[in-house]
C-alpha cells in the first residue's frame, strides 16, 4: 500500500518518544475519554526482550513534520506468538494509514516466522470494543476475535473505608525484599498461573527482565505473604505492583493453591493500595482475561475495582514466506 503524498515512515527515535507517547495517549482518549498510556509505559516496551526499535517498530511522519501513526511487532512468546499493535492520531484517521502499518506489521511478521521452528506462527494485536474502525479492518484482513481482556481500576480517593482484609492469623504481609524474594515469588507466580491458556513459564533471566528490571520496579511498592508458623516463613503469596505515570498498575497477584481461601489476596491488595495511596497515587488498574476471571473479579471487586474497558485480542496465523 502506497502512503498518501507527504507521508514520511521512518523507524522511530529514543527523542520521539514523546510524540510516539502523544499518539497513543490521543487513541485511548479518543476510545476511553481519558489517557491509559504513559511515556514511562512506552519506554519499558521498547526495553523489551527480543524487540529491536530499527526493526520492530515504525513512525510515520505527517505533511507538517508531525509524528501521526505508530506502530510496533514484539516476539511475546519466542518464535511462536507475534504481539503488534498500530495507533493512528485520531485527527488523521481514514486515510488509510492504519492499513499501511498493518501491511508493515505483517512483512515483519512474516520476516520472523521464516526464521521460525515452530510449526505455527501467530500474530495478534488488541482492539477495544469501542474501536468499531480498528476491529472493521482487522476482522477484514482475516483476524479473528480469540479471547478478551478485561481493565478494572478503581479510585482510591473515592473510597471512603479500606476493604477489610480478613486473612489468616499465621500469615503476615511484609515488603518485597529484592534480595532475599526474587526465586520465592518467581515460584509463587508459577504455581498460582500455571496451567492458565495464555501463560507461560519464562527463563529467569526474562522474568528478571519483565518485572525486575522494569524502569517503574519499585520494591517499596510490592508486598509478599509469610506463613508465620516455621523458621523460614515461606513466601505463600505475593503482589507485583508498579507507578506509572498517573496509573498504579497491579501487574499480577498470586496465591499459592493451599493458601488460598483464607484472605492473603485482598490483604495483598490492601497493603500496596495503602502504599500507592502514601505516595499520592489514586488511580489502580489491572488486566484479567475474561474466560478465567471469576474468581480473579471477584478479588478484585471486594477491595472496589469494577470493570471499565473490554480488549478483544485479534489473531490469524502467519503465512509462510
Amino acid at each position: 500500500m502506497d502512503l498518501p503524498p507527504g507521508y514520511r515512515l521512518r523507524a522511530p527515535r529514543p527523542r520521539d518518544a514523546p510524540e510516539v507517547a502523544a499518539v497513543v495517549v490521543a487513541h485511548d482518549i479518543a476510545d476511553f475519554g481519558e489517557p491509559d498510556f504513559s511515556e514511562h509505559d512506552l519506554l519499558d516496551d521498547w526495553e523489551r526482550p527480543r524487540f529491536e526499535l530499527e526493526r520492530d517498530a515504525w513512525v510515520l511522519v505527517g505533511p507538517t513534520g508531525r509524528l501521526v501513526a505508530y506502530a510496533f511487532v514484539w516476539q511475546a512468546e519466542p518464535g511462536t506468538q507475534l504481539e503488534a499493535d498500530a495507533f493512528v492520531a485520531p485527527e488523521y484517521g481514514g486515510r488509510g494509514l492504519g492499513g499501511h502499518l498493518i501491511d508493515l506489521i505483517e512483512t515483519r511478521a512474516v520476516e520472523i516466522a521464516s526464521a521460525s521452528t515452530a510449526p505455527e506462527v501467530t500474530l495478534g494485536m488488541y482492539a477495544s470494543r469501542a474501536n468499531t474502525a480498528k476491529r472493521d479492518l482487522l476482522e477484514r484482513r482475516g483476524y479473528k476475535p480469540v479471547h478478551t481482556r478485561l481493565r478494572l481500576k478503581v479510585d482510591l480517593a473515592r473510597r471512603e473505608t479500606e476493604a477489610a482484609a480478613a486473612v489468616s492469623p499465621d500469615v503476615i504481609v511484609r515488603e518485597f525484599d529484592p534480595e532475599t524474594d526474587e526465586a520465592d515469588v518467581r515460584e509463587v507466580m508459577d504455581e498460582a498461573f500455571l496451567g492458565r491458556a495464555r501463560y507461560s513459564r519464562r527463563r529467569v533471566d526474562e522474568w528478571l527482565d519483565l518485572r525486575v528490571r522494569h524502569p517503574a520496579f519499585d520494591p517499596k511498592l510490592w508486598r509478599v505473604a509469610c506463613a508465620t508458623a516455621g523458621d523460614d516463613r515461606p513466601v505463600v503469596g505475593a503482589i507485583l505492583v508498579y507507578d506509572v505515570g498517573g496509573t498504579g498498575y497491579v501487574s499480577s497477584v498470586g496465591v499459592r493453591v493451599p493458601w488460598r481461601g483464607r484472605g492473603v489476596g485482598q490483604a495483598l491488595l490492601a497493603e500496596a493500595f495503602a502504599a500507592l495511596r502514601d505516595r499520592g497515587q489514586m488511580r489502580v488498574v489491572v488486566e484479567v482475561d475474561a474466560e478465567e476471571a471469576d474468581g480473579a473479579r471477584r478479588l478484585y471487586e471486594r477491595v472496589g475495582m469494577r470493570v471499565s474497558e473490554e480488549h478483544d485480542w485479534f489473531a490469524r496465523e502467519v503465512p509462510p514466506p
